[in-house]
């Protein structure tokens, strides 16, 4: 946080004070400030409206998710849950156990040859794990000397060869399609907030610190022609391979949309999901994640929200 406070510095005095009257008389804390800081800083306005990331983290998932908001970081139930095909899910470790897609009990051996027929190189992920921290790719050798025992509880998932023009922007990582949906009530799912998340060169898998976020268009996926780094810095273009962050759309954006929105409608236990996707040339959507606990908010509401206005969720806190 404190880097990214400096983002605040600077802003002036009448600024400021917006920042703190809101966060102290509508928020109910002060502490919520700084992230207001920031992103008036990044915008040059304060925009009533905006939900602070520490906000997001301390009261929201907790009030409209309530005891099943941690679930999602069960990474080793979540395809099981969601009931979907569109996880690639290989196999399971689970207290020691072995377990294929069917819930056939299996050896380390029948596992290695189940995962490895068909690809050469394969993902695991920890049960627990987020923001792309306790994510693994290992080839077959890597597979024989890894350690499972010490890493826990995971699932192992198949690789994705993403669309082209992806791959383009994320040659070292699969990029993903953040896609939050909001479902109040009877009311059908629906997208509220999106955006990009691309890899730096080297990176095998993406996370928070080395990604680069491009906010895109609700309606149609376009970007909206600049990217932000971990340390907020803004380009236009993509800082190594030179592809701009404009005059280009995600590809497939709609039927993306589509399909996280009937995936929430499955789940009306939870009212806001954000679901990390990859899509393939033909179209193939793959689920790579979703998070129903603290879903990252920053830096597309900073550059493209408030998109949590006329919610009321500003007055959750009151009811804590």
């Amino acid at each position: 946080m404190d880097s990214l406070a400096k983002q605040g510095k600077g802003l002036s005095d009448d600024l400021v004070r917006q920042c703190d009257e809101y966060s102290q008389d509508v928020l109910g804390s002060k502490s919520f400030s700084p992230w207001l800081q920031v992103y008036t800083s990044f915008r040059g306005e304060f925009l009533e409206g905006w939900i602070p990331d520490n906000y997001m983290g301390r009261i929201i998932p907790r009030a409209v998710n309530g005891d099943l908001r941690s679930i999602s970081l069960y990474k080793t139930l979540s395809k099981r849950i969601i009931e979907t095909d569109l996880i690639p899910d290989l196999a399971y470790f689970v207290n020691g156990t072995w377990v294929l897609l069917s819930g056939e009990q299996v050896s380390l051996e029948e596992v290695k040859t189940a995962c490895f027929k068909d690809y050469p190189y394969i993902f695991i992920k920890q049960d627990l794990s987020f923001q792309g921290q306790g994510v693994i790719k290992l080839t077959s050798k890597e597979f024989d000397a890894f350690d499972f025992k010490t890493f826990g509880n995971s699932v192992i998932q198949a690789p994705i060869i993403q669309h082209s023009f992806l791959q383009e922007l994320s040659p070292s990582a699969v990029a993903t399609i953040r896609i939050t949906t909001l479902k109040r009530n009877a009311n059908p799912a629906r997208n509220i907030l999106s955006g990009l998340r691309v890899g730096q060169k080297g990176v095998d898998v993406i996370d928070s610190k080395d990604s680069i976020r491009v906010p895109i268009n609700l309606e149609n996926g376009e970007f909206i022609g600049v990217g932000i780094t971990s340390g907020w810095e803004s380009y236009s273009s993509h800082p190594e391979s030179g592809l701009p962050f404009s005059d280009s759309a995600v590809p497939y954006y709609r039927k993306m949309v589509e399909c996280c929105e009937k995936l929430h409608d499955k789940i009306p236990h939870l009212q806001l999901i954000a679901w990390d996707v990859a899509v393939t040339d033909t179209g193939e959507i793959k689920i790579m994640e979703w998070n129903t606990d603290y879903p990252g908010i920053i830096y597309s509401e900073a550059s493209t929200g408030p998109h949590f206005k006329g919610l009321g969720w500003e007055n959750l806190w009151k009811k804590m």
